[in-house]
């Protein structure tokens, strides 16, 4: 199946996809960046040290993602199947800087890789990264993605990803969005024994976007899909979830699932939701859902009437919304690492 990814060049405004595209309807890029953004030099170096917490360390910010198959290589091999993806992109003053990059990640059979995803940066960029992965029978991918980037940020991030049978593939995505950011996995699932699973949470202030967008074709029989988003948004703040399950004929025995539950923390904070089923096999089991509410007053009541202050029941209410998808890595370091980051980040919703 050929992957429906909108051809985008930064340096092209004619390339921006805008509202009259049914994929971008909530996102539009064109507005967000107005003005070309200047062709940055690309300055980082290949990292060839070593160890981030039990991770082979590759630096492919601004845009150098050509050389990743030997850094998942060493990783395969030297570090446990453990690879650290510095992303980092970082701007220049009185200017956007522009960076983009494609590259691909291939695992053989039965190899086993931990991925590593830092989205991070400083000043003002305008980023756009495609990466194409492919998973070979009995392999696993489990994908953790942080997206932390400045408030200014512009950004793109997108994937296509090949299973084959009884390979597994697993993507977590946590974000606090920027002016724009999009994150969109483009699957191709095929069954047989193979699982999908991509989740995600999102905590969003002041104007933040943050655009989390899936696509899942069941080509094969007996394949799994799961799928939960969860996310804060407060202030001005837009979230948008665009998540598409698309089973083909003759797909018979999937079994999919989507699930995405929202907080609004006040009035002006925004979320789109479009949560999909397409389905033309037999004997298949599919849901999907969607909830957008406020925090629960009646649990906020119970805490505080046990003696807990206002600030902290919030707190302890808002975290424990987002920690379950956190809580789904297997990796216990990993997993920690998470759940401090959103312990740090949540701090920023408690005073309301």
């Amino acid at each position: 199946m050929a992957f429906d990814l909108t051809p985008l060049d930064l340096f092209d405004p004619s390339s921006y996809p805008t509202r009259r595209h049914e994929e971008w309807t909530y996102s539009d890029l064109s507005r967000a960046l107005r003005d070309v953004p200047a062709r940055a030099e690309l300055t980082h170096l290949q990292a060839e040290a070593g160890d981030f917490g039990g991770f082979y360390w590759h630096c492919a910010g601004d845009g150098q993602l050509a050389d990743l198959q030997a850094a998942v290589s060493k990783a395969v091999q030297g570090s446990g199947g453990r690879l650290y993806l510095d992303m980092s992109d970082f701007g220049e003053e009185g200017s956007v800087a522009g960076y983009q990059g494609e590259g691909r990640i291939t695992l053989g059979a039965g190899e086993h890789l931990i991925l590593l995803e830092d989205y991070s940066g400083a000043l003002d960029y305008a980023a756009s990264t495609v990466l194409h992965f492919d998973v070979a029978e009995g392999a696993t991918l489990i994908r953790v993605v942080i997206l932390d980037e400045p408030e200014s940020a512009v950004s793109v991030r997108r994937s296509t990803v090949t299973t084959a049978p009884d390979s597994v593939f697993k993507q977590y995505v946590f974000a606090t969005g920027a002016k724009f950011q999009r994150f969109e996995t483009h699957v191709t699932h095929a069954g047989q024994g193979a699982l999908v699973e991509m989740h995600g949470a999102y905590l969003l202030k002041d104007a933040a976007h943050f655009d989390y967008t899936t696509r899942v074709t069941h080509v094969e029989v007996d394949g799994a899909t799961q799928q939960l988003i969860k996310g804060l948004v407060k202030d001005r703040a837009t979230a948008v979830f665009q998540g598409r399950i698309y089973v083909e004929k003759g797909a018979d025995g999937t079994d999919a699932r989507m699930r995405h539950q929202a907080l609004m923390l006040n009035d002006g904070a925004h979320v789109r939701a479009k949560p999909e089923l397409e389905i033309y096999a037999d004997d298949v089991q599919c849901a999907h859902g969607n909830t957008i509410g406020a925090l629960d007053e009646s649990a906020l009541f119970f805490c505080q009437s046990r003696g807990m202050p206002e600030e902290v029941a919030r707190a302890l209410l808002m975290q424990a919304f987002v920690v379950p998808v956190a809580e789904q890595i297997e990796d216990e370091g990993l997993r920690e690492m998470v759940l401090n980051w959103i312990e740090d980040k949540a701090g920023g919703f408690y005073a309301l």
